[in-house]
């Protein structure tokens, strides 16, 4: 049995699907304004009459694309100190790795103003799973990302819930373009 569809008809059908099709929501790609890759350039741990600041952090990054985040940094005022033999640290030399890095990775919610990660991985085994949350505003050219809470994935909180919070003040980096390509330079693998 064919169905016979009026001109008007099959117009207002195709008009409707392309509408929506275009939808006019903004994609995060366009919204989230923490998407890039920022530097840590301060850390402050603050409580209700205390604050500890490292005003010139160590190496760190928070990155985040449409879907997921990375974030690595360092919580020691001063460098971290290399092993004696990179591929043969002692045990205390791991301890001392360990301790004077801070990393997780994983997907993440958001709003205008607060930001929830979920970590995929994450430096200390078992917090898989967990959240952090923060709060965030945007300082001209630069971003004020504060934590002030986390969940472990049993639905624990840690010692310091409720009483420290961690302030990074954070500045975007704007990747170079390279005027030309390097070309590939290693004959002997390439195929003919």
């Amino acid at each position: 049995m064919k169905i016979a569809l009026s001109p008007v008809l099959y117009v207002f059908l195709i008009i409707l699907f392309l509408l929506g099709c275009n939808s006019n929501a903004p994609s995060v790609a366009t919204s989230f304004p923490l998407l890039g890759t920022w530097e840590v350039k301060s850390i402050a741990w603050i409580s209700k009459d205390t604050v500890h600041t490292i005003a010139k952090a160590q190496p760190g990054m928070f990155l985040f694309t449409p879907t997921g985040y990375s974030m690595m940094w360092t919580p020691t005022p001063g460098p971290r100190t290399p092993f004696r033999k990179l591929a043969a640290p002692d045990s205390l030399e791991i301890r001392s790795g360990f301790a004077s890095i801070v990393f997780n990775a994983g997907s993440y919610r958001y709003t205008d103003s607060t930001l929830v990660t979920t970590a995929k991985i994450a430096k200390v085994p078992g917090f898989e799973k967990g959240t952090q949350f923060y709060g965030y505003r945007m300082l001209g050219e630069k971003l004020q990302l504060t934590m002030y809470d986390e969940t472990y994935p049993d639905g624990t909180k840690p010692d310091w819930s409720g009483t420290w919070k961690t302030r990074f003040i954070l500045e975007k980096i704007i990747p170079k373009t390279i005027a030309k390509p390097p070309l590939y330079e290693n004959k002997a693998l390439q195929i003919n």
